[in-house]
């Protein structure tokens, strides 16, 4: 029996062109190569297969019985090898899988919503599976490979993953609109006059990066409220005249009539980042989501 290793992809072109042309000098044009390296490859052929392939005549080469069975079989093979080293193609309208992504609220509102839509209109087949994690679990996820992507800030993920960071959002003071300090410049006296609210998305009470941040503020003796996400803020400023500090992004996509506060001083700001495990670097599929990702991320 023939060891299928002595078999040779080229040269199983060459047959096939042969059998096309009948012609050792034809099948040498068109493969670019001279008549020689044809004859060579065709005796090695011959050798391979135990038949002659081919016969002489006075027009050129006729196959043989044998070099004929072979004809499909070759032309199949040499497609289903050329289509293997293909580069892959993605089409959104025609992909069909689920992306699992965790991030926190605030995220999920300025963020994700709109990446969502936009997968929506894209790739109508395409699935979403948001959740909400903290860091610690949503590695774990991406490294089990249950986890497509984590939006987070950088120096909560993970060293060995793929990262990009997405944006900067600086904070701001917002209130209900007809606040006293609504969409005005307020000084420093008459912001601190007011309590505040801020978000501990820790899911403990008056910890967090934001209040890390306003360690030796005095803005830190006025905070009245904490709450762990976003959700119940507009309805809790609707109906008070606190004030919340949150990122830029959520004022004008938070459910809810909200007005800057402006304040001469300078705010703290969050960086968010985008991880994945590095396996899925080249995934087609994965690297246009995160495509459209940086795209969303550069509109606000």
């Amino acid at each position: 029996m023939n060891n299928i290793l002595k078999a040779d992809l080229n040269a199983l072109k060459v047959l096939d062109v042969l059998l096309d042309e009948c012609s050792v000098s034809q099948a040498a044009k068109r493969l670019h190569v001279t008549q020689p390296s044809v004859s060579y490859t065709l005796q090695k052929l011959r050798d391979l297969f135990d038949d002659p392939l081919f016969v002489r005549n006075p027009r050129g080469l006729t196959p043989t019985s044998r070099a004929e069975s072979l004809r499909p079989a070759i032309k199949q093979l040499l497609s289903d090898a050329q289509q293997l080293i293909a580069p892959p193609l993605f089409v959104p309208e025609e992909a069909e899988f689920t992306l699992s992504v965790s991030a926190n609220d605030y995220l999920q509102i300025a963020l994700l919503v709109p990446l969502v839509q936009r997968i929506r209109t894209l790739a109508p087949k395409v699935k979403v599976a948001l959740f909400d994690l903290d860091s610690k679990a949503a590695a774990e996820r991406v490294r089990d490979g249950d986890l497509d992507l984590m939006l987070s800030f950088p120096q909560a993920l993970p060293a060995d993953f793929s990262s990009e960071e997405l944006f900067t959002d600086p904070y701001i003071a917002a209130a209900r609109q007809g606040h006293p300090l609504a969409d005005q410049q307020a000084s420093a006296e008459s912001f601190l006059g007011y309590d505040h609210v801020i978000v501990s998305p820790t899911g403990f009470a008056f910890e967090g990066g934001l209040f890390r941040d306003l360690h030796h503020s005095p803005l830190l003796d006025k905070v009245a409220v904490t709450l762990p996400n976003f959700a119940v803020l507009p309805s809790l400023l609707s109906g008070s005249d606190l004030i919340a500090m949150i990122p830029r992004r959520l004022l004008s996509v938070m459910s809810g009539p909200l007005s800057e506060v402006k304040i001469a001083a300078t705010m703290p700001s969050i960086t968010v980042a985008a991880a994945w495990h590095p396996r899925l670097d080249h995934d087609l599929a994965h690297r246009w989501v995160r495509k459209l990702l940086r795209a969303e991320a550069l509109l606000a």
